[in-house]
């Protein structure tokens, strides 16, 4: 089945690497104008699903989440699995790439949007649709227009998506793995993820009146900050190591502090950003909770990464033991050594606890929170007070969700395998908020409840 896992990628990546790297090549969108390229891959996953479909079909006819995560948690589950989302995510890549064409929009615009969707399906999907909206205006119109806005963090964005490209080149031209992973699939994360932070932070500010001395002041900090520490991942791959908890020389341990002290910068930063939001007013109040929530949620995100920087007893004793000083402090993972057995392209542990998770979903509660409250202001039959009632029931879903992840890292549980406490957890928390949104859409349904800005 390993063999079956691993051979299974080479019936999709020619595709992808067509649609990718070589988007303008007449072949590449004769081959992909076909919808026949998703059969290699839907093939694959019929021939793996219907002899076991007696066992899987009922799993996933009423799916409970301790049977999924069985399922995923062997190798047969988890290579049937893996071949589920190489068939979807590259027939919607396909659909991306053609809409894309159609609509003229710039293959270095699509290119790094397909190869988020190659490696978080959904979230590639969304981000495109995102972009589709926004792309009504040339692509050099867009990039003046934030350059305009805000030069530190439109030029962080722009040199981001050009540092996702040359990593991408990396990745198909450099065999190299570091810590079990291809060199350059890391800084390929990294661009994605700044340039989604370097962009949303770009338009959030944008609601920010006056203050434009402190305004700068996070802008630029925050730009200079991440700048930094994207160079410092590009040069450790450069040099075949790793950047994150590498102490194992006086160099490495100055570019890992550099690291942690940019960091540092980045949360402070954003803290100023979201007591600048709290104080401003905005006509919206819901709106308004969304910006700020998501912010602080955020915040929460990033915190959670800072237990990750100290060396874990494991280590210590382990450099006891031997007489030598640490060459490694810290890790994502709780349990485990980091390097072990993860979930594809995340490389969240399957064995242990991982920070991560909780990470991650933290992060983009900037992203989700704004979303969730512009859905909400868009139910004009309720009242306003209501809507911010809302909002503040899915920022606590959502912080709560946070935190339990954290909480489920911290015991060394791995994400795939929630024991009873952590889905008692889940499920009061859904219980939680669905009786608290419901006592909200019950109070005062229909009614519009002006409220004034703030």
């Amino acid at each position: 089945m390993e063999t079956i896992f691993s051979l299974s990628n080479l019936v999709v990546m020619p595709f992808w690497l067509l649609m990718i790297c070589l988007p303008r090549w007449c072949a590449t969108t004769r081959l992909v104008s076909s919808p026949l390229v998703a059969v290699p891959a839907a093939t694959l996953y019929a021939a793996l699903i219907l002899p076991r479909a007696v066992a899987v079909v009922p799993a996933v006819a009423r799916p409970e989440l301790f049977q999924v995560a069985a399922l995923l948690g062997i190798p047969d589950g988890a290579t049937i699995a893996w071949a589920h989302f190489l068939a979807f995510d590259l027939f919607v890549g396909r659909w991306i790439y053609l809409d894309g064409r159609e609509r003229g929009m710039s293959a270095w615009l699509i290119s790094p949007l397909l190869f988020v969707t190659l490696l978080l399906g959904p979230l590639g999907l969304l981000a495109y649709l995102v972009v589709r909206a926004a792309a009504r205006r040339p692509l050099a119109a867009v990039a003046g227009r934030a350059l305009a806005t805000n030069r530190p963090l439109a030029l962080l964005g722009l040199s981001m998506l050009a540092t996702l490209a040359a990593a991408l080149v990396g990745l198909v031209a450099d065999p190299r793995v570091i810590t079990g992973a291809p060199a350059w699939l890391k800084p390929a994360k990294f661009a994605i993820s700044i340039a989604i932070y370097a962009f949303t932070l770009l338009w959030l500010l944008r609601f920010i009146e006056g203050r434009r001395w402190l305004v700068r002041l996070a802008s630029v900090a925050i730009a200079s900050a991440l700048f930094i520490e994207m160079a410092i991942i590009v040069l450790q791959v450069g040099r075949g190591t790793t950047s994150h908890f590498n102490v194992d020389t006086s160099l490495d341990a100055t570019l890992w502090g550099t690291m942690g002290t940019m960091i540092v910068v980045v949360w402070l930063m954003t803290l100023l950003v979201a007591a600048l939001l709290l104080r401003q007013r905005l006509p919206d109040p819901a709106f308004a909770w969304g910006l700020r929530l998501g912010l602080l949620i955020s915040l929460l995100g990033m915190a959670i990464a800072f237990p990750m920087t100290q060396p874990t007893a494991a280590q210590i004793d382990g450099a006891r033991a031997s007489g030598q000083r640490l060459t490694v402090a810290g890790a994502h993972t709780i349990g485990a050594p980091d390097g072990g057995p993860g979930l594809p392209v995340v490389g969240w542990s399957t064995e242990a606890g991982d920070l991560r998770a909780a990470h991650f979903v933290g992060l983009h509660g900037l992203q989700v929170m704004p979303l969730a409250a512009w859905l909400v202001g868009r139910r004009r039959r309720l009242g306003a007070g209501q809507r911010v009632a809302l909002v503040w029931t899915g920022a606590g879903l959502y912080g709560g969700l946070v935190l339990v992840l954290a909480w489920q890292a911290l015991r060394g549980q791995p994400l795939v395998a929630p024991d009873a406490a952590t889905l008692a957890a889940l499920a009061g928390l859904l219980a939680a908020s669905a009786i608290t949104a419901g006592a909200i859409l019950l109070h005062g349904s229909g009614r519009m409840v002006e409220e004034p800005a703030i």
